[in-house]
């Protein structure tokens, strides 16, 4: 081991992009026919090759780690977040601290693009690796209803012409678009990124193009992103192409993902099916959220209409610190308006990095519940958890 040569963690060169996908398909895509170049395009491409993190030994890429940034807007805020993708170690050099380099270099690129917040999605055994750089495990961040062959007679399809998907048709992305971003909470998404997204191995997108009742939903049957994983538009046109999947469908038991934040999707369903849905790591290819605020001022500066909105009957103030991230920050209430300093007031409460990940967006089952001193409790507790949507496709 002494005289292994390291090179990284860097970018990936071109000329090595083909070594790192054998390596994570090798990993996450054996005995499947998907792969995971066509599964995340948006994470693995050319224009992206700096955010592969890669670590060599002896010339040989042993080790990768992927960050790929989204826009989250959340009504009147907006974030970009880091979501951190596939992470891999080559079984031949794993228990050397190897990821974990390239991990901690992705946090260096978070912190000098100023993304506050990092997501992720694993399973619980592999909670203590991301937790030693900084990551916690948070509570449910979405919920998914499962619906029966039976479930088709609660939704009609009444007379709307349902068509798929067409990426040369600029009508079709224009609709689309519009319908996703309408939504108060949604990811921003450019015209490419809709192109790719939309038509994502073993992903079917059906849509409505009536001139005042349009919709959009995705179906999928792909591992990583089974059944109904996005939709929007008008709630009759929505449920006609829940129908439709449906009875295209007729034995079939499909699950249906929803974020926590309002959506039409979420509407719908829950009118149609109330009370049935469940945590979405409960589903077929969801996974455990994990999330690092990497910047705790920077994220409550983002989200300043939402603390604002929660907060406008308080009066008082919280100051939150944090001695691994290096900050202090006052949340002030007084007279319907909010205010955040850098100053240290007299209700402070000291947490870790990845207490503060639990405070803001709730803690995880396996995770003691967090002890607050009655006054903040009282604030905090109107504020978080602050919910902010991840859709189906953008996961990675």
């Amino acid at each position: 081991m002494g005289t292994e040569r390291i090179e990284g963690p860097r970018g990936c060169h071109a000329s090595e992009f083909d070594e790192v996908m054998a390596l994570i398909n090798d990993t996450f895509r054996a005995g499947i026919d998907q792969d995971i170049r066509t599964d995340y395009p948006l994470v693995f491409n050319e224009a992206k090759l700096d955010l592969m993190r890669i670590l060599k030994v002896d010339g040989k890429v042993i080790a990768h780690v992927p960050i790929a940034p989204r826009e989250v807007v959340a009504k009147e805020d907006a974030f970009t977040i880091g979501i951190i993708s596939p992470t891999i170690t080559h079984p031949d050099y794993r228990k050397r601290g190897y990821a974990t380099r390239c991990l901690w270099d992705c946090v260096r690129i978070m912190e000098e693009e100023g993304w506050p917040v990092s997501v992720l999605w694993t399973l619980e055994a592999t909670f203590p690796f991301y937790q030693q750089a900084g990551w916690e495990a948070v509570g449910s961040q979405g919920l998914t209803y499962w619906l029966d062959p039976a479930d088709k007679e609660r939704f009609d399809v009444g007379s709307f012409e349902v068509q798929c998907f067409d990426p040369s048709n600029s009508t079709h992305i224009d609709l689309v678009a519009g319908v996703h971003d309408a939504e108060p909470y949604h990811i921003r998404r450019s015209a490419e990124d809709y192109k790719a997204l939309l038509i994502l191995p073993k992903i079917t997108t059906f849509l409505t193009n009536a001139s005042d009742e349009r919709a959009y939903l995705v179906y999928g049957e792909a591992t990583n992103k089974p059944g109904l994983i996005e939709g929007g538009g008008d709630p009759a046109a929505l449920e006609a192409l829940v129908g439709h999947i449906l009875r295209e469908h007729a034995s079939e038991t499909i699950q249906a993902w929803v974020n926590l934040s309002p959506s039409a999707i979420a509407s719908l369903l829950e009118t149609k099916s109330p009370g049935s849905s469940r945590p979405v790591e409960h589903s077929k290819g969801a996974g455990h959220q994990m999330m690092r605020v990497n910047r705790l001022t920077l994220l409550l500066e983002r989200i300043q209409n939402h603390l604002g909105e929660k907060g406008s009957n308080v009066d008082g103030e919280v100051s939150i610190e944090c001695e691994e991230l290096g900050e202090c920050v006052t949340i002030a209430f007084a007279d319907g308006s909010v205010d955040l300093s850098s100053r240290k007031g007299n209700n402070v409460i000291s947490l870790t990095q990845r207490q503060v990940a639990q405070l803001i967006f709730g803690g995880h089952d396996s995770l003691e519940p967090l002890v607050l001193p009655p006054q903040a409790k009282e604030i905090l507790d109107r504020l978080f958890p602050y919910y902010f949507p991840i859709w189906g496709l953008d996961h990675s």
